[in-house]
């Protein structure tokens, strides 16, 4: 188990509300003119469904454009839009929309073309040479997808720990949990003897633990409302 499932798991922290996607803000993208919400929507999830794609098989340019895409697609259908966690969350909702814009990605660009006339003299066909790749199953993207969400919702307890945080009891906790260097080396490297750095981490995997239970009841909260 890595270290963003061992968190998550041990703090309740793998539901579907676990990036950071608020009702009000969801309320807000309803208003397409509302530029500074959905700026706030690109920067949570851009990378997210960007490496989702990546994984799918895409290269960096045709990811990207997926991001656009599925970005655009959600603007278009967000006035429709209304969480209801009995039918399905945001999260549900966001991961259909870019599997779909995937499975588009790879029907339209790697198409063959349609038969020409038959001509007196048989040229060679390039896209004959080149087999389209298989179009991934959407257990691979929906795999790629949960672990990218997890990753996500990790990325954003730990910014909150670290803001609050002593910076030294923090980089402790990066070297000994995120980094996984032995204790030894860590008091080593800070200047700390080995009993402060046991202490220290099991301090800050306390405070993450619970910055990651108290993300998740606020989102749901907020979701829920």
């Amino acid at each position: 188990m890595n270290v963003e499932r061992q968190y998550l798991a041990e703090s309740g922290g793998l539901d579907d509300a676990s990036v950071a996607t608020r009702s009000s803000l969801l309320g807000r993208l309803r208003d397409a003119s509302d530029n500074v919400s959905w700026q706030t929507f690109f920067d949570t999830y851009w990378r997210l469904i960007y490496n989702v794609a990546r994984k799918s098989g895409l290269d960096d340019s045709d990811a990207q454009d997926v991001v656009q895409e599925t970005v655009i697609a959600v603007a278009r259908r967000m006035p429709e839009f209304r969480y209801d966690h009995a039918k399905g969350s945001f999260k549900s909702w966001l991961l259909l929309i870019t599997r779909r814009r995937i499975h588009d990605h790879f029907r339209r660009h790697y198409r063959l073309p349609l038969a020409a006339p038959a001509e007196t003299v048989e040229r060679p066909n390039p896209a004959e040479d080149i087999p389209a790749p298989v179009q991934p199953p959407d257990e691979e993207i929906d795999d790629a997808w949960e672990q990218e969400w997890q990753r996500s919702f990790f990325q954003t307890t730990l910014a909150r720990v670290r803001q609050k945080a002593n910076p030294k009891h923090y980089q402790v906790f990066d070297c000994c949990v995120l980094q996984n260097l032995p204790a030894g080396e860590v008091a080593r490297m800070l200047g700390l003897s080995v009993a402060q750095v046991y202490l220290i981490k099991h301090r800050m995997s306390r405070a993450v633990k619970h910055a990651a239970r108290e993300l998740e009841a606020e989102l749901g909260r907020e979701a829920g409302a």
